[in-house]
């Protein structure tokens, strides 16, 4: 674990700065593998995905949210091929012709879902070995995927502010202490994406480590508490959709869990909250007596 300031600036520093040693002749050969694929990075991203990767300890295992035809997987394909670690890849393969993130691809690379389905098991089938592929939304492999351990999960499903945040709901479930989650498009095209960045990683205190990697649309984190965070994010949620009285619950025995002040802040804030609503039922009533008495 991360112990003071220095650490996480020392980490973020690191992770940060991974685009900028020459590239190797090994790596050049990633690269020119990937960009024979169709794929939607810019020139350095598949460099920084495979620098991170092969940070990553023996036995790594690694969460993949959103495919598409395996370029950024190759990218880390080629960090963990031949080794013990694993990667896992989520994705529908279905219907990218009808999502807005694909609007401005070429129609006839993504018209039969079937191909672009095919050229992914083609493009990966180097680092077969390490490689399980889960066919359909990242919110149906939810309870499979929560408490696996993931040493790194990548984020680069739909990009809807709903669709972001859910994937990185799920990502804190999945995540092991310590671990590191990050994404794409993180930049003023991508609205969804930086809102729900911004809400549940960049503003959040007890994440000290989270930067964008340079000369990428790829932002990171360092997650040392991914349960706490999984909590808070269902916690607020509740309250969201008014559930105020499942939400105090929750936050009450994450409270219990992890003594934070933050997790006091949010109890106290639930009781407030559902005080004046009772308030405002008890006038309500009030209001209709008095109108019947008259």
């Amino acid at each position: 674990m991360l112990n003071s300031s220095a650490d996480y600036q020392q980490v973020t520093a690191t992770i940060k700065s991974l685009t900028i040693e020459p590239v190797t002749d090994a790596e050049k050969v990633m690269l020119d593998r990937v960009n024979s694929i169709q794929h939607m990075l810019s020139p350095l991203e598949p460099l920084a995905l495979n620098r991170l990767c092969k940070k990553l300890p023996d036995k790594a295992k690694i969460l993949e949210i959103g495919s598409y035809q395996g370029g950024s997987t190759v990218a880390i394909g080629h960090a963990i091929a031949g080794t013990s670690s694993t990667l896992y890849c989520v994705d529908t393969w279905f219907d990218f012709i009808g999502l807005h993130d694909f609007a401005d691809v070429d129609r006839s690379a993504i018209a039969d879902d079937l191909v672009v389905f095919s050229n992914f098991l083609k493009n990966t089938s180097f680092f077969s070995d390490n490689l399980r592929v889960l066919k359909g939304k990242a919110s149906a492999f939810a309870e499979l995927l929560a408490g696996a351990g993931f040493d790194l999960i990548f984020i680069d499903g739909a990009h809807d502010y709903e669709s972001v945040r859910n994937d990185i709901k799920i990502a804190f479930s999945a995540l092991k202490p310590g671990g590191l989650i990050c994404g794409h498009d993180y930049h003023t095209a991508g609205k969804g994406v930086v809102r729900a960045v911004t809400e549940l990683v960049a503003a959040v205190p007890s994440i000290k480590v989270k930067q964008v990697i340079d000369h990428t649309s790829i932002w990171f984190a360092v997650v040392e508490t991914p349960r706490y965070e999984y909590q808070s994010t269902v916690i607020s949620d509740l309250c969201n959709n008014n559930q105020l009285e499942e939400a105090l619950l929750r936050s009450e025995r994450a409270l219990a869990e992890h003594g934070t002040e933050e997790m006091a802040k949010f109890v106290s804030a639930i009781k407030t909250e559902m005080l004046k609503k009772t308030e405002t039922i008890t006038d309500a009533i009030h209001h209709v007596s008095l109108l019947s008495s008259n």
